[in-house]
């Protein structure tokens, strides 16, 4: 019998309702038709029956689903795995080279069909400062990227988040800048956020501080999201940025965990919410398995 085959492809870009995605990050576009690979004839692209597009951060949020929870997170509010709500909704928030954020639900008459992802652009929602050195970063920010009224929370919460946090300090500071740290930071190219990241370390640099703040946004937008969503199932802190800076995030003290359950009157909501820091990077790729296996279930 012929070996029949069938993909998924976790593309980062808006995928459309026609299975197509337009990748708008690659130079002069690319757009990528899941129906014409499966209408593929060309060698081993003949083997294809099936093809699903799904954004890349979707596919983070099924490879949630795939997660051991006793080896592949930390929890960052103690007890979380036995706080996990089964009907409940699931989020993600990662950052990376950029902000993802995507939703997961069960329906509650039908749990037997587990989980459905949903994309999000939550990592565009508006940047918004929690004090007056961030309002001037804002502000900094805003004319760099000429915004007139607001920045998005990607410009801060990223790998470029940290370089845009970086050059903002080395800006206001330049008596405090390390001249060697800054040759290397301004030859990086798009590798300036891990210049500052690699540097982080250093008590009482410009590196330093640029991590304090960005790690302190990123933990306010999580607890954004977990305010909106209230996701019992779980909320997973994914992306590149998580598991090489656990440091900064781990802990009551840290900067991610402070600014996460400085709500106010909500603040006490947020200890009920599941909170994980996935330590693996690789759940985009596993959520495309995921993926695949369903649809492939689905055919039978």
């Amino acid at each position: 019998s012929r070996v029949q085959v069938v993909a998924c492809l976790a593309v980062a870009g808006p995928v459309q309702t026609n299975n197509t995605v337009y990748m708008t990050n690659i130079a002069g576009g690319c757009t990528i038709d899941g129906n014409e690979i499966e209408q593929c004839q060309d060698g081993l692209m003949a083997l294809v029956v099936r093809c699903k597009l799904v954004n890349d951060f979707v596919g983070q949020g099924y490879g949630a689903l795939d997660l051991d929870l006793d080896t592949e997170v930390v929890e960052l509010i103690p007890g979380s795995k036995a706080k996990i709500n089964e009907l409940g909704p699931i989020v993600c928030v990662g950052a990376g080279t950029g902000l993802g954020e995507c939703f997961l639900t069960k329906s509650s008459l039908r749990p037997e069909l587990g989980y459905e992802c949903y994309p999000s652009e939550g990592g565009h929602c508006d940047f918004v400062p929690r004090g007056p050195l961030e309002v001037e970063l804002l502000n900094h920010l805003k004319s760099k990227f000429g915004g007139e009224n607001r920045v998005s929370v990607e410009r801060v919460v990223s790998g470029r988040g940290l370089a845009n946090v970086y050059e903002f300090l080395a800006e206001k500071f330049p008596e405090r800048v390390d001249k060697a740290i800054h040759e290397e930071f301004l030859q990086a190219g798009d590798q300036q956020g891990r210049v500052v990241g690699i540097n982080a370390g250093k008590e009482g640099s410009l590196t330093a501080q640029a991590a304090q703040i960005m790690f302190s946004a990123y933990g306010a937008e999580v607890g954004n999201a977990s305010l909106k969503f209230i996701p019992t199932g779980g909320m997973f802190v994914t992306g590149g940025l998580t598991a090489k800076n656990i440091g900064l995030i781990q802990g009551s003290d840290s900067p991610f965990m402070k600014a996460y359950l400085d709500k106010g009157r909500l603040g006490n909501v947020l200890q009920t919410v599941p909170l994980f820091a996935v330590m693996t990077e690789d759940i985009g790729l596993r959520g495309a398995r995921v993926c695949a296996e369903r649809e492939y279930g689905a055919m039978k």
